[in-house]
């Protein structure tokens, strides 16, 4: 159960961690766009006009592009690798140590490379010198990777790359008109202080509510998992699989109880004989059962928190091992063994004793 749910978690998680790298409070984005990895986007202008409203502190354009962005490293096969564009001078991290890296993004055709970017492009990580020798090249032109970051893989994306906004032009001159980038992927808004700010994205979003819808940043992710879990296979999946789980873990739960009761039988059928009643006997089965869903709840807390880390390090998506969801399992576990343990009783209701003496 723990990993099915770390597999299903981490298709949640995953296509949200871009998100929740980005400090910021609302999110505009194309009304085409219904999951992230969608590459629709809105017209630039708008964006424009956005930033003159009163409650917008802040503001800036994130730029992705994962189908025309093909990376080759020397040795490897031609592979999409997801670039982001943004402006190197703000800061819309939460991680600060990547808004120092983005101050190298000052020169043309130099990116930061997500380090957790799966092995299979053939880049050298951990080490930073050993990349910046190999000859690689991103949409057919050469660049330079001046920097590691940290943001993680998803389900659509192997591995990213973080460029400045010129760069990124360069790079795609599909997006640009008359030299300038002209369609936005994601706008990043700051709202000042006592602002609502509900009512202020409902305000930027009908600038032109045909072309774009404005959230905060919270509601955006909330609807990412919401499509990823309901709308796609995928969720369906691991779901089905975490069912699977619990019902594998009943039986044999159940069959260990059933045989603790079928060998004490006996013994049972004696007390039952003395005047001991049902109760007693549910509350010891329950005991019983309690006791062994903490014996193997242990060991599996702990050998999962080993497998989550190798899997997150070998394949990149994030398998996060949180408290709550260690209680949701545990809640399971407890559950499934109450269960069997109920089930196990039935042998011991119907039990004569005086059909055993």
């Amino acid at each position: 159960m723990f990993l099915q749910n770390g597999f299903r978690n981490a298709l949640l998680d995953s296509p949200i961690e871009i998100l929740r790298a980005l400090d910021c409070d609302l999110v505009g984005i194309s009304v085409a766009r219904f999951s992230l990895p969608i590459e629709q986007a809105f017209a630039k202008s708008l964006f424009d006009r956005a930033i003159a409203d009163g409650d917008v502190s802040d503001a800036t354009p994130v730029y992705i592009c994962s189908g025309e962005s093909q990376v080759h490293v020397p040795g490897e096969p031609l592979r999409p690798i997801r670039v982001i564009g943004i402006d190197p001078a703000g800061h819309w991290f939460v991680d600060q140590r990547i808004d120092l890296q983005l101050e190298k993004l000052t020169t043309t055709f130099t990116a930061l490379l997500d380090s957790r970017s799966r092995s299979k492009y053939g880049f050298e990580l951990p080490k930073l010198d050993a990349i910046q020798k190999q000859s690689i090249e991103l949409a057919d032109q050469p660049i330079e990777i001046v920097g590691l970051v940290e943001i993680g893989t998803d389900f659509a994306n192997d591995g990213s790359m973080i460029v400045s906004e010129r760069t990124f032009g360069k790079l795609f001159p599909s997006r640009t008109l008359d030299s300038r980038l002209s369609q936005v992927d994601l706008a990043l808004f700051r709202v000042r202080d006592g602002a609502n700010h509900p009512q202020v994205a409902g305000r930027l979003t009908k600038m032109n509510d045909r072309l774009w819808v404005v959230m905060p940043r919270d509601q955006l992710m909330a609807r990412e998992v919401q499509f990823w879990n309901q709308q796609t296979p995928v969720g369906a999946i691991f779901f089905i699989g975490s069912i699977v789980g619990f019902a594998v873990g009943l039986i044999i739960c159940y069959q260990i109880l059933f045989n603790i009761i079928n060998d004490s039988l006996p013994e049972f059928a004696t007390l039952k004989a003395i005047g001991y009643e049902n109760r007693y006997f549910v509350t010891l089965v329950i005991k019983q059962a309690t006791y062994l869903s903490i014996l193997g709840f242990v060991p599996a807390v702990i050998t999962s928190w080993f497998l989550f880390d190798g899997i997150e390090w070998i394949i990149g998506l994030p398998m996060h091992l949180t408290l709550s969801r260690v209680s949701f399992v545990f809640a399971l576990t407890v559950g499934m063994c109450l269960i069997s343990g109920v089930i196990a009783l039935r042998k011991l209701f119907t039990a004569d004793p005086a059909s055993l003496f």
